[in-house]
């Protein structure tokens, strides 16, 4: 009837800690407050919003330049020889120029489509920020669930393991048992103490990262079942998907095309250039009681042809093919990069799926060996060391599902990331989405704002 009560109290205290968990918040709430609040997607955001303002940069070649010009000046003329007149004098005069580029080699038309196209791969980069630190809270947040299921287990061993030495001295007592039971007993109780402590810990610093990432800390929380329902069939579907909708990849393709405008902007600074130039002025001049007024009205066409800059254009020109042809070389890369990390998350979801399994019928074994040798050692055949053996063997399958389980659903995760469906609008957060392209969009046709 003992032997009976303890295996009862033990599974029963493993799935009552899970149970608990599953009334708790819900992983996506967890998200969607990253989502809304971590720093460092706040701050890459802002670093978007300024990489959007090299749009606006690049058409200032479009654009003219415009400036009032004004000065005064008040003098004195002093003649000590030769021909001249003594007397002061004054000087007012100020005009308005402009100047507007009509050509200048194609260098602005193709510096607006590279400034285009860095923004797009920013934008890419920002959702590789984004599901990264969803990862990294999602992680977090598995981590405390983990830490806090196997803190709950390290408990009840230490109860089952106490009540188990707290017998054994009664029965030593009475002469049942030996010393070295005793002795066995107690310190498989201390173990049991020092594997609490250290779980205890582990646990604390895994709230502090969850802390870190989603900005408040921990309550009951709860096994996120329905990220299953969002993996691939296959790993086939999952790296056709990955090629299609990574942002990794997204982000090397857009640098690699700004990179060839970049090379046709710079080959712009070989042709001529052609301005549009106009001024309109006045002056007034005052001297010895004489005064005039004199407008000027002028306008014309300025052309400009490059012979030599001290071969400044051709190593730029030069320079820029370099940085396209690392660019090229980068997507490929980010290919490889994405097909790896697909295989390897597939393989780790899928080495945990089958683990699961096999930690579960682990679990149903070694209980009913904990039952048998419970009974056989009341009845003498199996020794105090047996039984402390059956528990140890109980609760480190237990402790295995529990981080199979945690292992299961990082792999999906990064999965998820790897394919590009790690981010808040394919999770479904119940956000407000940060429209990237809407500040994009009000960000490059403005000419006089500041903000």
């Amino acid at each position: 009837m003992k032997s009976c009560f303890l295996r009862a109290l033990l599974v029963g205290v493993c799935v009552s800690s899970l149970a608990v968990e599953a009334r708790g918040d819900d992983i996506f709430e967890a998200l969607a407050k990253t989502y809304n609040t971590n720093p460092s997607l706040q701050a890459e955001r802002a670093a978007l919003r300024a990489t959007d303002e090299n749009v606006a940069l690049a058409k200032v070649g479009y654009r003219p330049n415009v400036s009032l010009n004004g000065a005064y000046r008040d003098g004195e003329n002093k003649v000590k020889k030769g021909l001249g007149n003594d007397g002061d004098y004054d000087n007012l005069g100020g005009s308005l120029n402009a100047s507007q580029p009509l050509f200048n080699g194609f260098s602005t038309v193709n510096s607006v489509k590279a400034a285009d196209r860095s923004v797009k791969a920013a934008q890419n980069n920002l959702a590789n920020v984004e599901q990264n630190i969803l990862v990294a809270a999602s992680t977090a947040y598995l981590d405390v669930l983990q830490n806090r299921a196997i803190v709950d287990l390290q408990k009840n061993n230490e109860k089952l393991l106490k009540k188990k030495l707290d017998e054994t001295m009664e029965r030593f007592k009475v002469g049942e048992v030996t010393r070295t039971d005793v002795s066995q007993a107690k310190a498989r109780h201390s173990q049991a103490i020092s594997d609490r402590i250290a779980s205890e810990g582990t646990l604390q610093a895994s709230m502090a990262t969850y802390a870190e990432y989603i900005g408040d800390e921990p309550t009951d929380l709860s096994e996120p079942e329905r990220i299953k329902q969002m993996m691939p069939s296959s790993y086939d579907a999952a790296l056709d998907e990955a090629m299609r909708g990574s942002y990794t990849i997204k982000q090397a393709q857009n640098l690699y095309a700004a990179r060839g405008y970049e090379v046709y902007s710079n080959e712009g600074g070989l042709l001529p250039t052609l301005t549009l130039d106009g001024s309109v002025g006045r002056n007034k001049a005052e001297q010895n009681h004489n005064k005039s007024t004199v407008d000027n009205t002028e306008w014309g066409v300025n052309l400009s042809v490059p012979l030599y800059a001290g071969g400044a254009t051709n190593a730029k020109i030069r320079q820029s093919k370099y940085q396209k042809w690392q660019a090229q070389e980068g997507v490929l890369q980010a290919k490889r990069a994405v097909k790896a990390n697909v295989q390897s998350a597939w393989e780790n979801m899928k080495a945990n799926e089958s683990q699961l399994k096999a930690i579960a019928d682990q679990i149903a074994a070694s209980r009913v060996a904990l039952d048998g040798v419970q009974k056989e050692e009341a009845l003498g055949n199996r020794t105090i060391l047996d039984v402390l053996d059956a528990y140890q063997e109980l609760l480190n399958s237990e402790v295995n599902d529990v981080k199979a389980r945690r292992s299961y659903y990082v792999s999906a995760m990064n999965l998820l990331a790897a394919m590009g469906k790690m981010t808040a609008k394919d999770l479904g957060l119940n956000v407000e989405l940060y429209d990237a392209n809407k500040y994009y969009e009000d960000t490059k046709g403005k000419w006089f704002s500041l903000n």
